[in-house]
């Protein structure tokens, strides 16, 4: 075997189809009372894909790309809506070779909960996407439909639409027809999945921001102008003191 063939086994992207081959179909042991569907856990995924990663000198390092908090009303007061966009790193100990890839994750609960949750969230979704696992029972069966979004989550984002609206001088009516454009959404707000939620929220969220940073930015202007002016008139230019006068 050649030097060459040699380094072409041992590197990452080899590596990396060689994990993809040994990782079988992970079952959904994890089950959701609320909404009565089953999932993968990502304990589950994870165990599997660390002892493969480990087995080969592969190391993953998350750093975290942007976070939004919403909060959303409950029955029992309210909780916060998590997404965070984290990308991760898969580093080769043996080449120093290294490859990037962005996971995305939503977590809506109480306290550190969601944010642990997003997390979890877009670690399942960064493996189970660069690995193509494959969940569930037989892949023979018809898949299930998606899941519909719930009353509160439809709430969240009717609320965060007059707020972009508010803020951009607006109607809510028009922001929501140039979030369907955007997002290409074809129905109504109540008959979004879980899925269509996420980016619609992600949409959302960017463009409240950069309303909130460009008010930020005129007000700032506006104390700078304030302040000039202030200025000028507790010292008058030169013309205005005598003995600053040509004689």
């Amino acid at each position: 075997m050649t030097e060459e063939k040699k380094n072409v086994e041992s590197g990452l992207m080899h590596k990396l189809v060689e994990i993809t081959q040994a990782v079988e179909r992970i079952p959904k042991n994890g089950h959701n009372k609320h909404q009565n569907y089953d999932y993968a856990l990502e304990s589950d995924i994870k165990d599997v894909v660390r002892k493969e990663m480990a087995n080969r000198n592969l190391m993953m390092i998350p750093n975290e790309l942007s976070r939004t908090m919403t909060q959303i009303p409950t029955k029992n007061g309210s909780q916060q809506l998590v997404t965070l966009e984290i990308e991760f790193t898969v580093n080769d100990a043996d080449s120093g070779e290294a490859f990037k890839m962005v996971g995305y994750g939503d977590g809506q609960d109480s306290g550190d909960k969601a944010v642990y949750k997003a997390k979890t969230g877009a670690l399942k979704y960064a493996l189970t996407s660069l690995f193509m696992i494959p969940t569930g029972d037989d892949p023979e069966k018809p898949l299930q439909p998606p899941k519909v979004i719930d009353k509160e989550q439809l709430q969240a984002i009717e609320e965060i639409i007059d707020q972009v609206a508010n803020l951009s001088n607006a109607n809510s009516v028009n922001v929501l027809g140039t979030l369907k454009t955007e997002i290409k959404l074809e129905k109504e707000l109540k008959d979004m999945n879980e899925s269509e939620f996420g980016i619609a929220l992600q949409k959302l969220q960017s463009w409240k921001k950069q309303y909130l940073q460009r008010q930020q930015q005129e007000k700032q202007n506006q104390d700078s102008n304030r302040q000039q002016q202030n200025y000028q008139q507790q010292n008058p230019t030169n013309q205005n003191i005598p003995w600053g006068q040509r004689q």
